[in-house]
């Protein structure tokens, strides 16, 4: 039942010439059957994914639904002849319970005239539809309704995918597992024709893009120089009518650290804020994990003794920095 209802959504997408990539607004599916429609909202969840809807509406309303009768002049040509027209005409006036009987049985009489399934199809559609931007679909058992108004939040969803889907596929390419201890960075080349699309879906659609990549992402601008670059690459092809650019660095897990705090703690000056920077970096991660686990780290210079304290000075990569505003 799933797959079928999956199936006419599909249809209304291709009619429309709209990519399974982009989101739609909302869904409806209309059927009379009341356990029908119990089966397929347990399968919501699904019904959503396949076909890349924000929201699955129900109703069993037959009144809203529209029955006619379309001939196959293919088949019925030959054998109704001169009699075709009468019978055309005979359709129009057939009442929803005859077609749902035809449609049972297989077959109806009309104007002395057997037809068979093959010979005419029942078609649903909904009555006093004029939106143009409603797209439907039927088959026996329920007819599917798809909005396709345009939503520009929609549109940022349908980038913030895409931006995932670059990301992962430079991972895949990079050799990289799912648990490689590597951050994410990601930003915008703006092009001659920008619209800002791409920078607002970074910034309003950062969660959408974390939860399809299963990890943290973060704006590049965070970056702070020291990172060991693994690869970085810009990607044009956004599908967002502009010539911006995505531009995606992935990194060794380095320390992130807090410039306020270390500015604080050193008064100020900068050649002891580099030497403290530079001797948090003189370990390996997994060094630099032991360490903390004893307290806080000492660097002593001509001048003066520092302690720095994890997650008050520095963190482990910018994930584990609770000063950043997630």
């Amino acid at each position: 039942r799933m797959r079928a209802v999956v199936e006419l959504g599909r249809g209304c997408r291709e009619r429309r010439k709209v990519c399974m990539r982009k989101p739609l607004k909302s869904m409806s599916i209309m059927s009379k059957d009341q356990e029908y429609i119990r089966d397929l909202k347990t399968l919501q969840v699904y019904i959503e994914q396949e076909l890349f809807v924000m929201e699955v509406n129900y109703s069993s309303q037959a009144d809203k639904v529209q029955l006619s009768g379309v001939l196959n002049f293919k088949v019925l040509g030959k054998s109704l002849g001169k009699a075709l027209k009468a019978v055309q005409q005979a359709v129009k006036e057939l009442s929803d319970e005859d077609l749902m009987k035809f449609e049972a049985e297989g077959k109806i009489t009309i104007c002395g005239h057997e037809i068979e399934a093959d010979g005419m199809q029942v078609v649903r559609s909904m009555k006093d539809m004029d939106d143009p931007n409603l797209e439907v679909a039927s088959d026996s058992n329920s007819l599917v309704v798809l909005d396709f108004t345009r939503d520009e939040d929609l549109e940022l969803i349908a980038l913030a995918r895409k931006v995932a889907n670059k990301v992962q596929t430079l991972r895949k390419a990079s050799g990289l597992q799912q648990d490689d201890p590597v951050d994410m960075w990601a930003g915008v080349i703006l092009g001659m024709k920008t619209n800002g699309k791409l920078a607002k879906a970074l910034e309003d659609k950062k969660d959408h893009i974390e939860k399809q990549l299963r990890k943290p992402f973060f704006c590049d601008t965070l970056m702070q120089g020291h990172e060991v670059l693994i690869v970085k690459e810009a990607f044009d092809d956004m599908d967002d009518d502009s010539d911006d650019q995505l531009v995606v660095t992935i990194t060794v897990r380095a320390p992130f650290f807090n410039v306020e705090a270390l500015k604080k703690l050193t008064d100020g000056d900068v050649k002891a804020e580099k030497c403290c920077r530079e001797f948090v970096q003189t370990f390996g991660l997994d060094g630099l994990v032991r360490k903390i686990e004893n307290g806080e780290l000492v660097v002593r210079t001509e001048a003066k003794t520092y302690k720095l304290k994890h997650q008050e000075h520095f963190a482990i990569g910018p994930a584990d920095a609770h000063w950043l505003k997630r």
